[in-house]
């Protein structure tokens, strides 16, 4: 695995104390620009991770962490990393702005978070 994207999903799990598994979201959601369908999202982490084909209980893992992520978010009200651009029932995933300032910002931003 690359160092950097191991770094970078460490960072996002310690600072938004997220699921490991919505960090591998985040990620990939930043190597296609900030948004992709849930089902390419889900088959990149398998090809990470196995270097075969999704399987389905793989698959709704990610989902629900997905999901989780973004319900847990509303109800504490605190910013998700992502979202569903396009609203309920769409299946395109996307990072919130709060997402992109913390990866653009860097330390100062993450001070701001932590207080």
């Amino acid at each position: 695995m690359d160092e950097v994207a191991l770094a970078r999903r460490v960072k996002f799990a310690k600072t938004w104390n997220i699921n490991p598994l919505v960090a591998e979201i985040v990620e990939i959601l930043l190597i296609y620009g900030g948004s992709a369908h849930r089902n390419l999202v889900a088959e990149r982490i398998a090809m990470r991770r196995t270097s075969e084909q999704i399987s389905d209980g793989l698959k709704r893992e990610i989902f629900e962490a997905f999901d989780t992520h973004c319900e847990g978010a509303a109800n504490a009200n605190q910013p998700a990393l992502v979202f569903l651009p396009f609203g309920e029932g769409s299946h395109r995933w996307s990072l919130t702005p709060d997402a992109h300032s913390f990866l653009d910002q860097g330390p100062s931003f993450l001070t701001a978070l932590c207080r």
